[in-house]
């Protein structure tokens, strides 16, 4: 694997300093971007996230030239012409975000449907609203759900109400109108801003209990684009590929 860290490329395993923070507490951020043959999707979206995130906690990235960098990254690991997967890390050593950027082949399956399981285990925290490096949660919360032969497992707050899944945000829609969850407690999401400039998307507190007055739900993030869902738990859905599709394209450009 060739990589950027240290404003310079590099190749081979990358090393964690054990004794820092971003090794001992996983104190640190990172962001998933697409590569789609062609560019890099939404950068600036992207980078103001995780900006957003460092700046809160006063921390001091490396600067990097993230246009130039960015595909020079994916070339050097022979991706141009592939789809790929681009992360950002910014993991915290001796007080300073030391950058790094990678890349590797992602698999894009387009037209794919999820069902989505429900995470039983309460997991609500203020960090919700940042993508960190402390992410175990969350992997296991997925691992659960591919164990079970779903793709994704949806967090729910001690309420009953629905926040997010594992590995995307989610919109639900009935009579034309759509929605996403209304909560502190979830990830802004690059894609459903996306998906916010072409389609009127209200925030609403939506109780699991209700989940089953919806027709269609769906599943957003940067690398899938908008996924339609089959399932959520123990409720059914319409599947509605036409505006998947054509939000997708959108989110994928």
């Amino acid at each position: 694997m060739i990589y950027y860290r240290d404003g310079k490329m590099q190749e081979g395993e990358l090393s964690v300093a054990p004794m820092q923070p971003a090794f001992r507490t996983g104190y640190g951020f990172y962001e998933t971007i697409a590569w789609n043959r062609r560019t890099v999707c939404h950068l600036n979206l992207h980078l103001v996230r995780v900006m957003a995130s460092l700046e809160e906690f006063c921390i001091t990235p490396d600067e990097v030239d993230y246009e130039k960098v960015l595909p020079e990254v994916v070339a050097a690991n022979g991706l141009s012409d592939s789809f790929a997967r681009i992360n950002l890390f910014y993991p915290l050593e001796n007080g300073r975000a030391r950058t790094i950027v990678t890349a590797d082949p992602f698999d894009y399956q387009p037209e794919r449907v999820w069902k989505m399981r429900i995470r039983d285990e309460i997991f609500l925290s203020e960090m919700m609203r940042h993508k960190t490096m402390s992410h175990m949660e969350y992997f296991i919360a997925w691992q659960q759900a591919v164990a079970e032969g779903a793709d994704d497992s949806v967090f729910c707050d001690p309420a009953g109400n629905i926040l997010e899944s594992s590995v995307s945000a989610l919109v639900f829609s009935r009579d034309g109108h759509f929605y996403e969850t209304e909560t502190n407690y979830k990830l802004p999401s690059t894609a459903l801003a996306v998906a916010a400039q072409h389609l009127k998307i209200e925030r609403k507190v939506i109780p699991l209990s209700a989940a089953g007055d919806y027709e269609y739900v769906y599943a957003l993030n940067s690398l899938g684009g908008m996924i339609p869902v089959s399932e959520l738990g123990e409720y059914s859905y319409k599947l509605d590929f036409g505006t998947a599709a054509k939000i997708t394209r959108l989110i994928l450009s």
